[in-house]
This record gives C-alpha cells, sequence and structure tokens, in this order.
C-alpha cells in the first residue's frame, strides 16, 4: 500500500494530562495560585481556600469562589477544550457572560485547570450560573490518563451529574474539590502559602469596581491561631513585648488574606513613580520624600513605544526604613521579603522580587559602585502592566516570568533610566543616603535645604522638546536652599524660566517667578559680600607671601650620629617658623569666622591646607633633627636614592610595608627638600597600606633634566572610571574602600611642585597603585 496526496492528523496521547498538568506546573503553591486566577478572571469578589482533614487523617483541599460560574455549554465547550482560553482576546465575544466583566484577565493559557493534577489525583467540579436551577458537577480521576498512554486523550471519560446547590452555598460560582492529595500540607507550608498569596494580588486589585478578598480555612490549626492570637493581644507588663514577636496577618493561618506589599505599611521614606498613560504617548515621573510632595514631570513617550498602561512604584529604604520594617512585619527583614515585584493585570508574576532575585541586574550595577548606585536590597516596589499585551506573556510554567521579548528588554531599560537613576540621584546625591550626617550633629537633610539643588537636578535637566508639564512643591523653594553658588542659582533661574515658558503652566510661571524675586535677593547680598571679600583677599596675599618666605627657610639638618647641638638648635628654629605661619593662619580664619563673612570655601580650604603642610613638615623635622644621620648640601643636588635608602633604614618611614628599591648602582642627584620627601613617602606609604598592600617599589631613573621616582603597590588599585587629576583635588580620595580623607595626594603634588617637580598617577597600571615623581636635577 502506498497511500498519495492523502490528508493527515495529529493524534492526542492520554500522556498529555502529564505534560500539561503536575510536570508543567511543578510548585504546588503556583498550582493554587493559578485556580485564584480563575476565580479572579471569573468575577469572583470572594474565593475561599479551604484544607480538610479527616479523622481518618485523609486530607481534601476546596477552593470555592463566588464568581459567574459556568453553564453545561461551557463545560463542554470550554472547560473540557484542552489549552482552550475564552480570555484570549480573539475568542472573545459579545455574547460571552465574561464580557460583563470589570477587569483584565490574569491569565489566558487555556492550561490553569490542569494544576488540580499537581495539587491531587482526583478532583470534583462543582459550578452554577445564576440563571442555573441545578449545578453541574464534573469528576476526573486523573490516574486514569497514566495507565496507558497508546490511548487517546479524548478516550478517556470524565463523570457528568448534577445537584441543587453549590457547596458553598452561594447563588453563582465554582467551586474545586481536590481529593487524593499528593503530599501533607503542615502549618509552615500553609503559611508560607498564605504568606504567598499576601503578595499575589496588586494593590490596586481592589480599588476598582470589584473587590477581590481571599479566605483561608484549616480547622486543624484554629487551636494554634487562637493561642497566638491570645499571646499576642496579651500584655505583659512590659510593653506589649509579644506583639514584637507575632504578626496576626502572617503567623495566623486562618482568616482573609491582607496585601502586606511596602505601600500598605505607611512607611515614611523617598518613592517615585512612573507612569506610561493607557495609549502609551507620555511618561510621568512623581517624587515623594517622608511624606512630602516634591516634583512630577509629564513628557512625550519617544523611546519606549512597545510600553503602555504602567505603573511603577519604588520605595528606597534607609536603615530606618529597614528597622521600621522589620518590626512591623513581625521580623521579617526586608532581605528576606523582597524587593521589586510585577504585577499583570493584578496578579503576581512569579519569580520577580523573590529574595535573590536580581531583576534586571540591579545588583550586578551595585557591585560597580556600591557607594553609587541602589541594590535590591535599598529598593521595594512593584511594577504593574494592565491591559491585554501580548509582549508580555508569562512561560507557561509560571515560574521563570516573562517569555523575553524587546518589550521586556525595553521595561528592563525604563526602570534603570526612569526609575533607579533619578531615585539615586536624589537619594545618593542629594539626601546624603536618607541617613544622619555625623558631621553635622546628626542631622538629616530635608527637602527644605536643598530647594536649588532639585530645580537644577530634575525640573531644568530635561528635554525642552519632549516637556509637556512639569510641577514642583513651592515650599522647597527658599532662601536657605538657594544661599549657595549665584552661578547655579542663575543657570537653574534661567532654565526654570525657560520650562515654564514652555510648558505655559501657571504654577511653573507662578514658581519661577518666586524664585527669581528670591535670587535677585541673594545676589545683591553676594555682591556686598564679594566687595568685603576683595579686601580681606589682599590681606591673606599678604599671608601666604609670608608664609612661602617661611616655607623657603626650611632645610635639612645636617648631623651626624652623635646628633650634635647645632643641628638641634638649628632644627628649632625652623620649627618655630612654621608655627608661627601656622599660629598667623589660625588667627586669620578665628577672625574671618567671628565676623561672620568667611571667605569662599575654596579660600578656606587653601589655608587650611598651608596649615597642614607647615604641621606636616614641622613633625618631620623634628623627626630627621632627632634620628637622621645624612649630610646633605643646603642648595645644589644631593642623591635622592641615598636619602631615601637612609630614610627606611633608620626607621623614620612608616612601617607595616615592605620597600624595595632599585636600581642601587647610581646616586641619582637631584634638587629637593628632604622633609619634602620624607612627607611625600609617608604618605604614599599610608595609602598603600590603607589599599591593603603589602609591597612598595621604589624604583628610580635617571631622565636628561629630571630624576624619575616611580612608587607602585599591589593593593587594591583605583576603580573604574576615576578621573585620575581629580584625585588631587582637596577631599578627594582615590578608592572609597580606603576610608580616607583625599588629602594624602593634595599635599603630595603641592610638596612636589614647590620642588619645581611633577607628580602623576598611572591610570593604566591594574596591579595594584602606581604613583610617578618627577624632581628637577
Amino acid at each position: 500500500m502506498n497511500p498519495k496526496n492523502k490528508t493527515l492528523a495529529f493524534k492526542v496521547s492520554s500522556g498529555l494530562k502529564n505534560l500539561i498538568g503536575r510536570d508543567l506546573i511543578s510548585d504546588k503553591y503556583i498550582a493554587i495560585f493559578e485556580l485564584v486566577k480563575n476565580s479572579y478572571d471569573a468575577n469572583a469578589s470572594n474565593v475561599k481556600i479551604s484544607y480538610l482533614v479527616s479523622e481518618q487523617g485523609i486530607g481534601k483541599i476546596i477552593i470555592s469562589d463566588n464568581g459567574t460560574g459556568m453553564t453545561y455549554e461551557d463545560i463542554i465547550q470550554k472547560w473540557l477544550f484542552v489549552a482552550y482560553s475564552e480570555k484570549k482576546p480573539q475568542n472573545r465575544s459579545k455574547s460571552a457572560y465574561r464580557e460583563e466583566i470589570k477587569r483584565e484577565v490574569a491569565g489566558a493559557k487555556g492550561v490553569g485547570r490542569f494544576s488540580c493534577d499537581r495539587l491531587g489525583a482526583s478532583l470534583q467540579l462543582v459550578t452554577k450560573t445564576k440563571d442555573d436551577i441545578l449545578a453541574h458537577v464534573v469528576n476526573v480521576n486523573w490516574n486514569k490518563f497514566e495507565v496507558d498512554d497508546t490511548k487517546e486523550f479524548i478516550e478517556i471519560p470524565v463523570d457528568y451529574t448534577q445537584v441543587t446547590q453549590l457547596p458553598s452555598g452561594y447563588d453563582s460560582g465554582t467551586t474545586l474539590i481536590v481529593n487524593d492529595l499528593r503530599e501533607v500540607w503542615n502549618r509552615d507550608e500553609l503559611l508560607k502559602l498564605k504568606r504567598s498569596l499576601m503578595k499575589l494580588i496588586s494593590p490596586d486589585a481592589d480599588k476598582g469596581e470589584l473587590p477581590f478578598e481571599i479566605e483561608m480555612d484549616v480547622p486543624t490549626e484554629k487551636k494554634t491561631d487562637e493561642k497566638l492570637l491570645e499571646e499576642y493581644h496579651k500584655n505583659d507588663g512590659k510593653g506589649n513585648e509579644s506583639k514584637k514577636k507575632i504578626n496576626p496577618d502572617r503567623d495566623i493561618v486562618n482568616g482573609k488574606i491582607k496585601n502586606d506589599i511596602f505601600e500598605k505599611l505607611n512607611i515614611k521614606t523617598t518613592n517615585i513613580e512612573v507612569v506610561i498613560s493607557e495609549d502609551g504617548r507620555s511618561i510621568t515621573s512623581t517624587l515623594s520624600d517622608r511624606g512630602q510632595y516634591i516634583f512630577s514631570v509629564k513628557e512625550k513617550n519617544r523611546k519606549y513605544a512597545l510600553l503602555k498602561n504602567i505603573h511603577i512604584s519604588i520605595f528606597y529604604l534607609n536603615q530606618s526604613a529597614k528597622i521600621n520594617f522589620t518590626r512591623q512585619m513581625g521580623g521579617v527583614t526586608p532581605k528576606s521579603y523582597g524587593s521589586v515585584f510585577i504585577y499583570k493585570n493584578g496578579f503576581r508574576i512569579n519569580p520577580y522580587g523573590e529574595p535573590g532575585q536580581d531583576i534586571f541586574g540591579i545588583d550586578q550595577r551595585k557591585a560597580q559602585g556600591w557607594k553609587r548606585f541602589l541594590g535590591t536590597r535599598e529598593i521595594m516596589g512593584r511594577i504593574s502592566i494592565k491591559g491585554d499585551n501580548d509582549d508580555f506573556v508569562e512561560t507557561t510554567s509560571r515560574a521563570h516570568g516573562f517569555i523575553q521579548t524587546p518589550a521586556v528588554d525595553m521595561l528592563a531599560d525604563l526602570f534603570v533610566e526612569k526609575v533607579l537613576k533619578v531615585l539615586e540621584k536624589y537619594v545618593v546625591h542629594l539626601i546624603n543616603w536618607g541617613e544622619p550626617l555625623k558631621s553635622n550633629h546628626n542631622h538629616t537633610v530635608t527637602p527644605e535645604e536643598i530647594g536649588c539643588e532639585i530645580v537644577s537636578q530634575f525640573i531644568t535637566n530635561i528635554n525642552l522638546d519632549d516637556v509637556l508639564s512639569v510641577d514642583c512643591n513651592p515650599t522647597i523653594i527658599n532662601n536657605k536652599s538657594f544661599e549657595k553658588d549665584s552661578d547655579s542659582i542663575s543657570s537653574s533661574l534661567k532654565k526654570l524660566e525657560s520650562v515654564a515658558e514652555k510648558t505655559q503652566d501657571s504654577g511653573l510661571l507662578q514658581l519661577a517667578q518666586t524664585v527669581k524675586k528670591r535670587t535677585e535677593a541673594i545676589l545683591s547680598d553676594n555682591i556686598k559680600l564679594e566687595e568685603d571679600n576683595i579686601a580681606k583677599e589682599k590681606e591673606l596675599a599678604q599671608i601666604r607671601q609670608e608664609s612661602e618666605v617661611r616655607k623657603k627657610q626650611v632645610y635639612f639638618l645636617s648631623g651626624a650620629a652623635n646628633q650634635n647641638v647645632t643641628n638641634l638648635v638649628g632644627g628649632f628654629h625652623t620649627v618655630y617658623t612654621l608655627t608661627d605661619a601656622i599660629r598667623g593662619n589660625i588667627d586669620f580664619l578665628r577672625e574671618e569666622l567671628a565676623k561672620g563673612k568667611a571667605s569662599s570655601e575654596e579660600t578656606i580650604l587653601m589655608v587650611i591646607g598651608e596649615i597642614y603642610q607647615a604641621n606636616e613638615k614641622a613633625h618631620k623635622l623634628a623627626d630627621l633633627a632627632i634620628h637622621g644621620n645624612q649630610k646633605l648640601k643646603q642648595d645644589g643636588a644631593n642623591s635622592v636614592y641615598d636619602f631615601i635608602r637612609q630614610y627606611i633604614d633608620a626607621d623614620l618611614a612608616i612601617k607595616g610595608i615592605e620597600y624595595v628599591m632599585s636600581p642601587s648602582d647610581n646616586s641619582f642627584n637631584c634638587k629637593f627638600d628632604a622633609s619634602s620627601i620624607g612627607i611625600i613617602l609617608d604618605n604614599i606609604s599610608s595609602n598603600a597600606l590603607k589599599a591593603g598592600a603589602t609591597k612598595l617599589d621604589i624604583d628610580l631613573q635617571e631622565l636628561q633634566q629630571y630624576v624619575e621616582i616611580s612608587f607602585t603597590d599591589n593593593g587594591i588599585g583605583l576603580e573604574n572610571g576615576v578621573d585620575v587629576d581629580m584625585l588631587f583635588e582637596w577631599g578627594v580620595s582615590d578608592n572609597i574602600s580606603k576610608k580616607g580623607f583625599g588629602i594624602g595626594l593634595y599635599h603630595i603634588k603641592q610638596l612636589v611642585e614647590e620642588m619645581k617637580g611633577t607628580v602623576t598617577i598611572d591610570p593604566t597600571y591594574r596591579d595594584g597603585f602606581r604613583i610617578v615623581v618627577k624632581l628637577r636635577k
């Protein structure tokens, strides 16, 4: 027989049941989630999950709802139709009862009903609509599908009958009775189910026309629940200590399930909300801080064409918020609770938000700059996706999130660019992570103190071609927040006026006028202050000139091993001149501060630097006068190799690190100040130790006009992206983990330049840290 041109057809084995049943839905908690979703999609307002155990110890699970229910035709044409879902847009008809539902559907795969197979070997379905006189009953024995895989799926019969009413007593709805359970559920597993259900439904789900409540009923756990509740309400005379250990919503099995997502806890912290409109044309961002509205910006959505009807709400958790969260949650820490959860049409998408789930690579990004970026441990919140959107489709197993699509990648980019980075800019750069300032009596930065920065960083930094509207809380714009850099104020004002004119927003126009009046008053005061400062600058210039003369009087104390009196007297004279310079600088600063008209921050820092440098030289001269045994010429070239070698051998150098010098076959004569070289070596050694270094290589090389000295350590080295030129600025440290104050490198540069030399950092060196000093011959 050789058939030709025939039409063939697939046959479906009864083994399909396992593929779309317990083999697919392998997690028993997700199996229950799927059945609860079906109740939600059936327009139910109440779902009861019961776990009953008979006297013989046989358990069963009952899930009953008061939804729309199914007719006999619905059972035949839909429920028994494998992989068919009337929830899919193409399967909906105007006559279908589900068209009356006000909700967006949570599921549309057509296999959720097979979750019953994961829970137990047999199922009894009882369902009824309001128009039905009798309730319909379908009995399914899942084991029959496993007897013989050669049988076709449609050959396995299911039994049908009728009863007078639903077991739940509702006029309409569906009840699922699962028997022959595949496993026993203990109290810990029931509590895990309840806690997972608490996060299953978005807080938005009960804000619409149709509320949705889930209740758990486990008679065998009621005595334990009552005992815990009694302990919770009991006052032991020590301030309700028991309440700190028990959370009645999370630690009691029976009762209604309450959504415990972070925003329900009313903890005041920094919050950002980003909403893409239903039509996808606009993005609105709103920032609040500790219950106070800060600003909102509405702009055109040019970048995220595949995204629409999305609501993102994220909270920043500082240490105080973490403590409050743990207290309110009965000991549950934010780390063990989760981070950013994703919901689609009211229901959570697993496993997003679970502890250890690095959503959108947040923690990977955090590792690249832990003091600059936020990680999953510092944020908590949700992303809500609404409406029919085929670009966001769950994996069929329901345990691996969304199928990867361009829209999912776009959502990740939106989250990082429009949510995370905006929150970081405010939290990290403006309010010091929301933590008390140790340098200012544990004061916490408030929005009113940084109004100018808020306007500069957010309001005036948006693209004028995209902005639709802008709003800012006028109370954060006050004189205190604008008492800073006049150039920054003027720039922010111009941008603010441009934004106000572009949007023609009356509130923003009024805000711009308010800022302008306050700015003009501040600038007027600044002009008068600047005139006063000119006179002070002249006095300061004279002080600097005198300080320079005193610096030039510093010389290395020549001496021998007996440390003769002449060396000591000369050294003490130099120390005296340095301390005199320090006294003069301190008196100047004290007079300036007493008058309340201190010079600019840059000037003050410069004077402090001079005080610091003179003090270091005095200290180093005392060391050299007592311990030094070198004989150097005050003028002309000396051997810098011999000086450094003897400085180390005399135990004057910082201990705890191995010094290796090379080469030793040259004197390397050049012009240098001995105390300055000692201070430079000490600063470099100190930085190396802070970076975890154990060895410092000192390599000398003769150049045409210079002697080059390379100092190389084996510490942690530079962070990626560090601007090496900025490291020589006052107060800038080369690595946050070294816990330095950013003074050492600044000081080194000052000393080297005084000796007419140069100093650079090698940014290409990756096995540690390398700094190169060149001294004139």
